[in-house]
C-alpha cells in the first residue's frame, strides 16, 4: 500500500514539473520573461497579426503584440497594433514598425527597423508603421493588369494586324491578277517572239565568227602566227638595247651637263665679260641704227636723184648711142 502511494506521488511530481517546464517555456516562447515597455503603431491591413506575433528589432526579438484595436479614422478604418519591448531599449524616434513576412509560407512579424536620430521614444509613444506588401495580392493585381491589357490593347492591336494582313493579301492577289499576270504574258510574248530571234541571229555570229577564228588560227596561219611572235620577240629584244643604250646616252648626257656646270664655274668670269661686251655692242649697234635711222631720209633722197639721173642718162644713150664716143659742144665752143 505505501508503495503505490509512493508511485502515484512520483507520478505526480513528474506531472507537475513537466507542466511547469511547460509553462516557463511558453513563457520564454511568447516573450514575457521579464519586464517590458509599451509602444504602439498604426495600420491599414492587420492580416496575419493577433497576439503572440513577434516583434523584432533588425532581426533581433525583443517582444511580441499584446492586442489589435480598430480606430475610426475620417479616411477609413484603422487598426491600433500594442506592443511590448524589452525594458529599456532604445528605438530611435525615426524608426518604422514594417510588416514583414521572412518566406512565402512563413509567419507575419513586426520589423522595426533603427534609424539615425538621437533622440529616443519614450514608452507609451508611437512607432511609424509601414504596411505590407503583399506579394499574392501585387501578383494578382498584376495578373488583373495583364488580362486588362490583353483585352484592351494587345487583342485589338491583333485584330487591326489581322485586318491588315488580310488587306496586304488581297492586294498583292489583285496585283498579281492585274498586272503581274499580264506583265509575265508580255514578257513570254517578248521572249518568243524577239528575243529568242535575235539570240539564234547572236549565235549564228558567234559560230562564224569562231569559224573564222579557227580558219585564222588553223595550220596555214599558225607558222605565220609563230613567225609573228617570233618577230615581235625580237622587237622587244631591240628595244631593250636601245633603252640600255638610251640609258648610256642620258650617263654620258648627265656627265657632259656635269662638264659643263664645271666650265661655267671656272669661266664665270669670263663669261660675264663677254655678255657685258655683248651689251655694250649692242648699245652701239642700238647707236648706229638710230643714226642711220636719223640719216636714211637723205640717203633716199639721194638715191633717188641718182637713179633720176641713171634713167635719163640711160634714155639718152638709147636715143644718141654717139654720145658716148664724143662730147657734146658746149657754149663756149659756139661762139665766134
Amino acid at each position: 500500500m505505501k508503495r503505490d502511494t509512493v508511485n502515484y506521488l512520483v507520478v505526480g511530481l513528474f506531472v507537475t514539473a513537466i507542466l511547469a517546464a511547460f509553462f516557463i517555456m511558453m513563457v520564454f516562447i511568447t516573450g514575457r520573461a521579464g519586464p517590458s515597455d509599451h509602444y504602439f503603431a498604426r495600420y491599414e491591413n492587420v492580416t496575419g497579426i493577433k497576439f503572440g506575433t513577434g516583434v523584432f528589432y533588425e532581426g533581433y526579438r525583443v517582444g511580441q503584440v499584446e492586442s489589435v484595436e480598430p480606430v475610426p479614422a475620417p479616411n477609413g478604418m484603422r487598426y491600433k497594433v500594442s506592443m511590448t519591448v524589452a525594458k529599456d531599449w532604445r528605438i530611435p524616434a525615426d524608426s518604422h514598425a514594417e510588416v514583414i513576412t521572412a518566406g512565402l509560407i512563413s509567419q507575419v512579424q513586426i520589423e522595426i527597423r533603427e534609424g539615425i536620430s538621437t533622440e529616443l521614444l519614450i514608452p507609451g509613444s508611437e512607432i511609424t508603421g509601414v504596411q505590407q506588401v503583399d506579394l499574392f495580392s501585387a501578383l494578382s493585381e498584376a495578373a488583373s493588369g495583364f488580362n486588362d491589357l490583353s483585352a484592351t490593347g494587345v487583342t485589338p492591336v491583333l485584330r487591326n494586324l489581322n485586318k491588315r494582313i488580310s488587306q496586304v493579301a488581297d492586294q498583292i492577289m489583285e496585283f498579281r491578277r492585274d498586272e503581274l499576270s499580264p506583265l509575265i504574258a508580255t514578257l513570254n510574248h517578248r521572249i518568243d517572239d524577239e528575243l529568242a530571234p535575235q539570240a539564234l541571229t547572236v549565235l549564228r555570229r558567234l559560230d562564224a565568227s569562231s569559224a573564222r577564228l579557227d580558219q585564222f588560227l588553223g595550220p596555214d596561219n599558225e607558222a605565220k602566227v609563230g613567225q609573228f611572235l617570233d618577230n615581235i620577240n625580237s622587237v622587244a629584244v631591240n628595244l631593250n638595247e636601245l633603252v640600255e643604250r638610251l640609258e648610256t646616252t642620258r650617263a654620258r648626257m648627265d656627265g657632259v651637263l656635269v662638264h659643263l656646270d664645271g666650265v661655267i664655274l671656272n669661266n664665270e668670269g669670263d663669261i660675264t665679260d663677254t655678255v657685258k661686251g655683248a651689251r655694250r655692242s649692242l648699245a652701239q649697234m642700238e647707236t648706229a641704227l638710230t643714226t642711220v635711222n636719223e640719216r636714211i631720209e637723205s640717203v633716199m633722197y639721194n638715191l633717188d636723184g641718182s637713179a633720176r639721173q641713171m634713167h635719163e642718162l640711160t634714155r639718152a644713150l638709147r636715143e644718141n648711142p654717139t654720145r658716148i664716143l664724143r662730147t657734146p659742144a658746149t657754149s663756149s665752143d659756139n661762139t665766134p
